[in-house]
């Protein structure tokens, strides 16, 4: 692992690879099951330099909300998908993926008081910049699995959740939510 590290970092100095490559390359080894590889993977955004571009921010953001390769650091995680949210240079899909880790923050206390009008005004964001898997998380809130309802809201709303799924396109685990929904409506 340390070997590959080391070529990776090589390869960024001489320009061979793009900030999405090491990206893409620091989330794999944040979320590897091999001994070591999540550390590394934070060393790696660390040592390039998260502030280089959006993808490496959220990319370095993740592991900070959830203690993945070394301690939490909620709040710097949480400045860091803020920032990136309301930044017009990052691709939507990107700003999507910060505004669901914010909403996830949110709705499970991760790092802050639980915030159920956040967590799906989050979740709502996300689903519009084109983060999909958004969708089966604001579907769960509609059909009345989240702990806690916003104000306001009357919750169990089938038609609502069966709206949210149907947002979720071909995620299967929306599929299978709105599928469950059909069969209890019959």
């Amino acid at each position: 692992m340390e070997r590959f590290f080391r070529h990776v970092v090589s390869a960024n100095k001489v320009g061979f690879l793009s900030l999405e490559s090491i990206a893409a390359i620091a989330n794999g080894l944040l979320t590897s099951p091999l001994s070591g590889a999540p550390h590394l993977g934070r060393r790696l955004l660390e040592r390039v330099g998260p502030n280089r571009h959006p993808s490496l921010r959220v990319a370095l953001a993740l592991p900070l909300v959830t203690e993945t390769g070394g301690p939490a650091d909620y709040e710097g995680g949480h400045v860091i998908l803020g920032d990136v949210l309301k930044d017009d240079m990052a691709s939507d899909p990107l700003r999507g993926m910060a505004a669901a880790a914010l909403a996830d923050s949110a709705r499970l206390s991760r790092g802050m008081e639980p915030d159920v009008e956040t967590a799906k005004g989050m979740y709502a964001t996300a689903l519009e910049l084109g983060h999909r898997s958004a969708a089966y998380n604001l579907g769960l809130y509609w059909e009345g699995h989240w702990e806690r309802n916003a104000p306001g809201d009357v919750v169990p709303d089938s038609t609502k959740a069966g709206q949210a799924y149907k947002r979720g396109g071909s995620n299967a685990r929306c599929a299978a939510r709105l599928n469950a929904l059909r069969t209890r409506s019959r």
